[in-house]
This record gives C-alpha cells, sequence and structure tokens, in this order.
C-alpha cells in the first residue's frame, strides 16, 4: 500500500441546505485551490466534521468522516483552527 503524506486544512463548506466545518486533506504542498481544481473528484473527504442547518443553525450531526458532493457546494473556504 502506498501512502502519501498529506496537510489538514479547515475548512467551512456551505451547501443549499447546510454549513459543514471539518478537517480536509490534501496533498502536501499543495494549496485549497489545487484540490478544488483536481477535475476528477466528484467528492471531497471530509474528517471531524460538524454539520448545521443554515435556516435554523441547529447542529445536525458530528461525524468523523463525511464526503461531500462537488456538484452540492455554493461556497467553501479555509477557517481558523
Amino acid at each position: 500500500m502506498v501512502y502519501t503524506n498529506k496537510n489538514v486544512i479547515r475548512v467551512m463548506i456551505i451547501t443549499k441546505d447546510h454549513r459543514i466545518e471539518g478537517e480536509m486533506h490534501i496533498l502536501e504542498g499543495s494549496r485549497l485551490t489545487d484540490a478544488l481544481n483536481a477535475k476528477s473528484k466528484d467528492f471531497y473527504a471530509l474528517t471531524a466534521a460538524k454539520i448545521w442547518g443554515v435556516t435554523d443553525d441547529r447542529l445536525v450531526a458530528s461525524p468523523e468522516y463525511v464526503a461531500v458532493a462537488r456538484e452540492a457546494i455554493t461556497a467553501i473556504f479555509p477557517v481558523e483552527s
């Protein structure tokens, strides 16, 4: 099995229905924009996630792992830890 070194970036993802904060793992030496421009990815994996409803700001779930569909993302940006 081959392992690659990755950096962890804390991000906020906004979708139509949810606000998701979690850790995105990207290739070492890459930027967030490099990971987002990888057209081969249909989903972005987040760990240590928290998911809130957009309309009521209610915590919906706190999964250790969640895959977010690229098509569902309205905005994504890095946040301070």
